[in-house]
């Protein structure tokens, strides 16, 4: 990828991701440090890797604003491209296609922290984060049109490791993907579903049961 057009021009990466595939997914992950990280983009990688259908291709895209070393080590260490699904991990420190996003009011509550804020000081490098750490976030697309059909972001309002646990459940989130993207098969508007609501995954307990760490 050329210097690259999610930096540049944002909503041109996003509609030219969107021509080929049924649904695009884009996954924003805090980074190779995080285990909630780890275990959810594996869980939610080889579930959606088991769903395709004909009509129902998923393109799926991890990004962190962890920056290109950081996306390239949460990638060969977790192997997500390799054996979950995703057909790319991209890392951005300049934090340009999450702003898009917030500007764009697709993840309007999307969340930017400094390692302070998110109380991750000690989990991070110094100066690895420049322009702060961008918090989980969820945003499908459907139709080839860049249409959203879904999109979450993590409220970050426990105490202490913030946007640490929990994310939208595979299963539960896929339904709500396919119905709407169906409904702009048949032509009719769709608001996208929120994944607030929804059963999740990626507690502490699951961790403990995946014996799930980082490196």
């Amino acid at each position: 990828m050329s210097e690259a057009t999610f930096v540049s021009d944002p909503e041109k990466w996003i509609i030219e991701k969107a021509t080929e595939p049924d649904i695009l997914c884009l996954v924003l992950f805090r980074g190779s440090w995080c285990k909630y990280d780890k275990y959810y983009l594996q869980r939610l990688g080889s579930f959606l890797k088991a769903q395709q259908k004909e009509d129902e291709k998923c393109l799926l895209i991890a990004w962190t604003s962890e920056g290109e070393a950081g996306a390239k080590k949460a990638d060969e260490q977790w192997g997500l491209t390799k054996e979950c699904g995703f057909s790319e991990v991209v890392g951005d420190s300049s934090n340009a296609l999450a702003n898009y996003l917030i500007d764009d009011v697709v993840l309007e509550h999307l969340k930017i922290m400094s390692p302070e804020e998110a109380g991750v000081s000690d989990l991070v490098e110094a100066g690895a984060y420049p322009n702060g750490i961008v918090m989980p976030g969820i945003v499908c697309y459907g139709h080839h049109e860049a249409a959203p059909v879904f999109e979450w972001t993590h409220a970050c309002d426990q105490p202490g490791n913030k946007g640490g646990p929990l994310r939208p459940d595979p299963a539960d989130m896929w339904k709500a993907v396919i119905k709407r993207k169906h409904a702009l098969d048949h032509g009719d508007a769709v608001m996208p579903s929120h994944g607030t609501n929804m059963k999740m995954c990626a507690s502490d307990a699951d961790l403990a049961l995946a014996a799930c760490h980082v490196q």
